[in-house]
């Protein structure tokens, strides 16, 4: 009898939705976003020489995930904060970008026991973002944009290693659009068009509340 108690609670354990018992979920993340936007391209009439602009390289930062997940039925609403940044550059030119996104999260688990997997998808709702390039330690391009639009859609798996302690691990991949639309260089008034979509990773360690 003890034996098939203990195989019953093991069954359980194992099998049972992780939603059914979890509802919330914090992550720290590390993330990059591969970005096909060509610095030459934003240094075409502001550089001397915009061929020798360096090749944009993926952004890389934090953030954070909160996210709540519906009792009993596998799906979870939440936000995601992101600060990213990335610094390029060749014997001439320099680059630097930031930016910090905020949206609201959407996920499904179409798997969801000690594993979970399936879709997510955030839209962005608060950005803030900065881009300076010089050219022999002077500045020609001074980007700050005042409109900018996102949105991402990816896969997640997440798995719990411990069963019965609260911790997770897992990573998430897919594609994010982040459109700066066209901004004005404020060092000569020219009219730049940033696009820094492409496909983004991140990994993350996540805690069930």
């Amino acid at each position: 009898m003890k034996s098939l108690l203990t195989k019953i609670m093991f069954a359980a354990l194992t099998l049972a939705p992780l939603s059914s018992w979890a509802l919330f979920e914090a992550r720290l993340t590390y993330g990059s976003l591969a970005s096909q936007q060509n610095l030459a391209d934003i240094c075409q009439g502001s550089c001397a020489t915009p061929s020798n602009a360096p090749a944009i390289v993926p952004t890389f930062g934090l953030g954070l995930d909160a996210i709540v997940e519906l009792p009993f039925f596998p799906m979870g609403l939440g936000l995601r904060t992101e600060d990213m940044k990335l610094s390029a550059s060749t014997s001439s030119i320099e680059g630097e970008l930031k930016y910090t996104r905020t949206a609201i999260l959407v996920n499904y688990r179409l798997i969801d026991t000690i594993v979970h997997f399936g879709p997510i998808a955030s839209f962005g709702i608060s950005h803030s973002g900065s881009m300076n390039i010089k050219e022999n330690s002077t500045t020609r391009v001074d980007l700050t944009p005042g409109s900018l639009t996102s949105y991402s859609v990816g896969l997640e798996l997440g798995v719990k290693p411990l069963v019965v302690i609260p911790l997770k691990i897992g990573a998430e991949a897919g594609y994010m659009s982040f459109k700066w639309g066209e901004v004005t260089n404020s060092v000569d008034s020219t009219k730049k068009n940033v696009d820094l979509s492409g496909m983004y990773l991140k990994v993350f360690l996540g805690l069930d509340i």
